[in-house]
């Protein structure tokens, strides 16, 4: 009995030292599991806190521009179409005259500078007397190319009219024809009543659309040439006798001094207020200004000059021909962003084959690097290429959430058109793989600059520090394991 006793005793005291060595194995697992857990949470911890986050987009930083007395206006970049500064745009405005700037550039697309247009009584009569004219009459037979002078120059009313009747058979279907160029352009805010701008409540436009219409016919040669020329010698007709036409643009016909100026249009009536659009030139960069409403013509010239210098002044342009180089911008050397510059890279012997055209750029704020845009390339398989340039995609750079530059894709074809089947065999895959350029036409493929990019990799491997904060935590707890296997052991 008393022996039963002692193993009984002998027994309940291995198994109290058991249960202590349990509890103490217990808590070092426990110390091990929380070393563990603390190391992926020490190294998740650091990783997420050296971890750039990218930059919100909407918060990239623009200049803020002048204050000015016109109630409606707009800064735009002619070659990129990036808007630069802005004031009511999208507003509702009666253009008085500038709506000679879409007349011109309907006339200029659709008949050629040497046709004969003859007055007519209505072009004549049916546009006020009172009216800015150039002097046509009845009768009176010019060219084209005299009467858009008239038009851009002394804003001849019945030259717009002749005009009109001329190129579109009637001036009803010639109204039309401008307001389908207008909603071609893109122009949703405007509606065109007449070929001249003077008042009609049906007659109205916005300071965007006018942009929009100004920057159209800026790429149009013979336009420039027209509204940039002070003076015109206007030859003698059949009804006239020789005279000079002058520009009423202050800053091109001297009035104002501004050199910088290479075109334009003014416009005014009582409802509309004072209206000007002005075309400037400056290291490389060409802007649109647009003033609607103003108080007076002091005002309205003010204003413009106001824009163009704030244009001017705080921003850079970046020639795409550039890209992939080295470039200063803002003191600092930084790299352009090209569209050469991806994972799969152009074959050398292919890639003078392919360019963006000379007259690509970028406009970015001074202080921006142009590192800061991102950059979409968008590709159009399955196009017929020929002999010669063709454009088989377009790049588009962008600054937040603003377009700074655009170009399309040209690739250069020496030999003889390829056929369908060769144009998909031969497509350069060192820029896009085959699988994705031709799987469908809505097929994108957007590249990053190089900044970005990196930010957006390391994104992409945020779960790596979580790995290595495991592995850590797998040593430790190989290790703990070890520790205890040793310690049991010694104890047994």
């Amino acid at each position: 009995m008393i022996k039963l006793l002692q193993d009984t005793e002998n027994k309940k005291g291995k198994r109290g030292k058991r249960m202590s060595s349990i509890r103490s194995n217990n808590r070092i697992v426990n110390y091990i599991v929380a070393a563990a857990v603390a190391a992926v949470l020490c190294v998740s911890s650091f990783a997420g806190n050296a971890i750039p986050a990218l930059a919100d987009e909407a918060a990239l930083p623009w200049p803020s521009g002048p204050e000015l007395s016109g109630d409606g206006a707009i800064l735009m970049d002619a070659d990129t179409g990036s808007i630069l500064y802005e004031k009511n745009i999208y507003e509702k405005f009666y253009p008085a005259s500038t709506t000679k700037i879409l007349t011109t550039l309907v006339a200029l697309e659709n008949a050629d500078l040497n046709e004969i247009v003859t007055v007519s009584y209505a072009a004549d009569n049916y546009v006020s007397k009172t009216s800015s004219r150039m002097g046509l009459v009845e009768g009176e037979q010019v060219t084209l190319e005299q009467a858009l002078y008239g038009i851009m120059l002394e804003s001849g009313n019945e030259a717009t009219y002749a005009v009109g009747e001329h190129v579109g058979g009637s001036i009803a279907r010639f109204i039309k024809m401008m307001n389908w160029k207008a909603q071609s352009l893109g122009c949703e805010r405007s509606h065109f009543a007449n070929s001249h701008g003077l008042h009609d409540d049906d007659h109205y436009t916005c300071p965007y659309d006018l942009a929009l219409i100004s920057r159209a016919a800026y790429g149009n040669e013979d336009f420039m040439k027209i509204t940039g020329t002070a003076t015109f010698a206007m030859p003698a007709t059949n009804k006239n006798p020789e005279k000079l036409l002058t520009n009423h643009h202050w800053f091109i016909n001297g009035t104002q001094k501004y050199d910088r100026c290479i075109g334009g249009k003014t416009g005014a009536t009582n409802q509309a207020g004072y209206a000007l659009v002005t075309y400037a030139r400056k290291d490389g960069k060409t802007l649109i200004s647009v003033v609607m409403h103003a108080p007076t013509w002091n005002d309205v010239y003010a204003d413009s000059r106001k824009l163009l210098e704030f244009g001017f002044d705080n921003f850079n342009v970046y020639r795409m021909t550039q890209a992939g180089d080295s470039t200063t911008a803002g003191g600092m050397e930084t790299m352009l962003p090209s569209m050469f510059d991806s994972e799969n890279k152009f074959d050398e012997d292919r890639r003078e084959l392919l360019s963006t055209g000379e007259e690509g750029i970028i406009i970015l704020p001074s202080y921006a690097l142009p590192s800061d845009t991102r950059r979409e390339v968008v590709l159009e398989p399955g196009r017929e290429i020929g002999h010669g340039d063709n454009v088989i995609g377009h790049v588009t750079y962008t600054y937040g959430q603003r377009v700074v530059g655009s170009a399309d894709i040209v690739y250069y074809l020496e030999n003889d058109p390829m056929t369908q089947e060769k144009y998909n065999k031969d497509w350069p895959i060192f820029l896009i793989p085959p699988e994705e350029a031709f799987s469908d036409l809505g097929t994108r493929t957007r590249i990053w600059p190089e900044e970005l990019l990196e930010a957006r990799q390391v994104k992409t491997v945020e779960l790596r520090p979580l790995m290595y904060g495991a592995l850590i935590a797998a040593i430790v707890l190989i290790i703990g394991a070890a520790l205890i296997i040793i310690v049991r052991k010694r104890k047994l």
